[in-house]
């Protein structure tokens, strides 16, 4: 029989020092912005060493992808089900849409890293999440359609509806753009995919 150990006093070290590391990151970055944050500033607030810092995110993109993937990840725990499509679609990308209203440049650069930045873990998980998300898509589908999970002629589909879900998030962030209903242009541009792709799928509203 196995038992649980407690964890030791160098495992809860480190799960501090990744804790203020990341309470560091998210707060400046939300104050400051990306771009004028500095790593030294991360270190500073969370009270270690740059060399320490380094160890659990090795770049400023790394720290970036730690703190967005703590909040986009509630994205892919669970499936809408509201009993429309596009409503789902929306509803799913919420995190996002949350994030981009209060920190368009930061979104931009969270894309920016997760497609084109230095390898490491955090922008891994980031791109695992974005994998999740486009299967998810694929559920969503397959749950309004009528066919089985993983069909194969939902795929084209659910990735243009993820390329649209993705590129209208990324344009908005790149433009850096505040105010605006996103969600309502999301909506629209989704319907109008669904209504193309999927005959009977998409709502009427935004579609016609």
């Amino acid at each position: 029989m196995t038992l649980d150990r407690e964890p030791g006093r160098r495992e809860l070290n480190k799960a501090d020092k990744q804790r203020r590391i990341l309470a560091a990151a998210r707060d400046l970055f939300s104050r400051e912005g990306y771009s004028s944050v500095t790593t030294q500033e991360v270190a500073d607030l969370a009270e270690v060493g740059t060399g320490t810092l380094f160890r659990y995110a090795r770049s400023k993109g790394e720290l970036l992808c730690m703190v967005a993937n703590e909040e986009f990840r509630a994205m892919v725990d669970t499936v809408p089900d509201s009993g429309d499509p596009v409503t789902d679609l929306v509803t799913l990308c919420d995190p996002l849409f949350s994030a981009l209203e209060r920190q368009p440049e930061n979104i931009a650069a969270y894309h920016r890293e997760t497609l084109f930045g230095e390898p490491g873990p955090h922008r891994a998980e980031a791109q695992r999440i974005l994998g999740e998300l486009r299967g998810i898509i694929g559920v969503i589908l397959a749950r309004h359609s009528g066919r089985p999970a993983g069909a194969t002629d939902l795929d084209s589909p659910a990735q243009t509806v993820f390329d649209v879900l993705y590129m209208s998030i990324v344009r908005s962030g790149v433009e850096r753009s505040r105010g605006g209903d996103h969600r309502a242009d999301l909506r629209e541009h989704v319907a109008r995919v669904l209504y193309g792709a999927l005959p009977g799928l998409a709502t009427t509203d935004g579609a016609g």
